[in-house]
Parts: C-alpha cells; sequence; structure tokens
C-alpha cells in the first residue's frame, strides 16, 4: 500500500522513491527523509540524524548499485520508508540497490566507509540497523538486491499505535505486496473465518490483530497488522533465502 503523504504510514502505508544513479542520488536521499520527517512533526535532532544515516545508506547504494541482467542495466536505487510499532514505535528508513552479495559490516574499511564515518556512524545515530537481501518496489518488474536500512524513534503517542486494521483488508494488502515482489500466492478462509495466505512452502494466518507465520518447524512469528510493511519485509526475505514446507496447524 504505496501512499503520497507521510501521514499514510500511520494506517500501514509506505513511501518509495527512485534515487538518481549518480552522484546526485544522497542529496535526493536527504531531501525525501527532511521532508518525509518534517511532515510527521518530528523533532530536529531526530531529522538531523535520519539525514546523516540515509547520505552514508545511499551513498553505500551508488558505490554498490551492482550489474544489470543481460541487457538490462543495473536497477537504480531505491529508498523506503515506513513505521512499525514492535518493538517500539519507529520509522523506517531502507536504501535498496542491486548489490545482493554485497554485506554491510562495521569493522575496518567497511562498504560504508565514505569519509571515514560509514556504517559506524550509521549505528551512533540511528535506534537499530540492519541489512539483508530483499526485492525492488518501484521497478514495474521486482528484481533482486539487498536494503541497507536503519531504525529512528517516533513519539511514545504514534497514532498508529491504536489504528485497527480490519484483518480482510490486511490480508489483502499483504497478498499484493507479495505478488507484486515475484511470490504468488493465494488466500483462503478456514471455517471460523479465520484468513490464510497460502504461499509456496509457507502459510501466512491472519488473526484479528496479528500476522503470524512458522520461520521454522517450531517457531513462528507474530507482528500487528498495523506492520504490514515490515510484515511484508521479513516474508520477504524468508521467502527469498529460506523456502521450508508449510506447517499445517494453526498457531494461537
Amino acid at each position: 500500500m504505496e501512499v503520497k503523504g507521510a501521514w499514510g504510514l500511520v494506517t500501514g502505508g509506505l513511501c518509495a522513491w527512485r534515487l538518481p544513479g549518480d552522484e546526485s542520488g544522497p542529496a535526493a536521499a536527504r531531501r525525501l527523509v527532511r521532508q518525509t520527517m518534517c511532515e510527521l512533526q518530528l523533532g530536529r535532532d531526530v531529522i538531523e540524524d535520519g539525514e546523516l544515516a540515509v547520505s552514508e545508506t545511499a551513498t553505500n547504494a551508488l558505490r554498490h548499485a551492482g550489474s544489470g541482467q543481460g541487457d538490462r542495466p543495473p536497477p537504480l536505487p531505491e529508498l523506503w520508508i515506513w513505521a512499525r510499532t514492535v518493538p517500539s514505535p519507529q520509522l523506517i528508513v531502507s536504501v535498496f540497490d542491486g548489490a545482493r552479495t554485497a554485506t554491510p559490516h562495521t569493522s575496518g574499511a567497511g562498504l560504508l566507509d565514505e569519509h571515514g564515518k560509514g556504517l559506524e556512524l550509521v549505528r551512533q545515530v540511528t535506534a537499530d540497523w540492519g541489512s539483508g537481501p530483499t526485492r525492488s518496489r518501484v521497478d514495474t518488474t521486482s528484481v533482486p538486491g539487498k536494503t541497507v536500512w536503519f531504525a529512528l524513534p517516533l513519539p511514545c503517542d504514534w497514532p498508529g499505535l491504536h489504528y485497527r486494521v480490519h484483518p480482510g483488508t490486511a490480508a489483502h494488502h499483504l497478498l499484493l505486496n507479495l505478488t507484486r515482489r515475484g511470490f504468488e500466492g493465494r488466500r483462503s478462509t478456514t471455517g471460523d473465518g479465520l484468513s490464510v495466505l497460502v504461499l509456496t512452502g509457507l502459510n501466512v494466518w491472519v488473526h484479528r490483530r496479528t500476522f503470524c507465520w512458522w520461520t521454522t518447524p517450531h517457531r513462528y512469528l507474530r507482528r500487528p497488522l498495523i506492520d504490514l510493511q515490515e510484515t511484508t519485509e521479513l516474508l520477504v526475505r524468508h521467502l527469498d533465502t529460506t523456502p521450508a514446507p508449510a506447517r499445517s496447524s494453526t498457531p494461537r
């Protein structure tokens, strides 16, 4: 569910842009992050931290953009922003590039070492960060790559904490998100009205307030329905890298 304005993030939406594939990319990322955070009326210090961190991650995406497939040029970097409520209200800023195998690290001269700051700077000015394989969002045809993302604190009274999403609506948008990223599936309904997304090697149950799925035969994750975009990214990574047979029992 892509939205045009920042306040759409409150209801589980996503802001996504294609970044320029040249030296203007980091500046464009800073501008978009500042614009989004200002619309959300976040504090000046948090906004400045976001600008610093996205400058580093966008520079990394530009330097390690990957190669094209066949006659296709490498995918342009993308900037994604969404909100999550677990483990706490946070704004997630994620920069995509086509270099899936170029894994960032914090020791030595890592991939994010522009201006001698790099990933260590990202770690210091954000609440959390990470990287992992994923697929593009903005391209019509989703292509493999990776993201480097970071989290910034949102107010403890973030409105998304109190927004209720209808389970049927959540199931529809989650399946649509996954289909657009190249993962086909279908939605079925159990006798008691529970929605189940049946994907290749994985089932996702949509309860009244949570998504739930098995990550291993003995462990499953729960995420609030409002965390639609976070759930999408977790599932894309799971389906893309560690497909497993679906478990037949329904977690409670």
